[in-house]
């Protein structure tokens, strides 16, 4: 299982947030961060699961959703 979470340097402690709650929920996920400087295709904030986009947008989403959206794909 892989989460990558690609974020705006501004939203650092979101995406940090965002990987403590899914290695507490899953200890065996392998979650993969990546800040830029800039958007990503217009972009700010994107997670994707096992190479799928499950949110994109231009500010982070609650995890509480982000993981909601994980085990809706189990």
């Amino acid at each position: 299982m892989l989460v990558t979470i690609i974020y705006n340097t501004d939203f650092k402690s979101n995406a940090d947030s965002l990987r403590n709650d899914i290695k507490q929920e899953w200890a065996e996920c392998n979650v993969n961060k990546l800040g830029v400087t800039e958007s990503l295709m217009g972009v700010k904030y994107q997670v994707q699961f096992d190479g799928s986009i499950i949110y994109t947008g231009q500010t982070p989403v609650d995890n509480t959703t982000v993981i909601n959206s994980i085990k809706e794909r189990l």
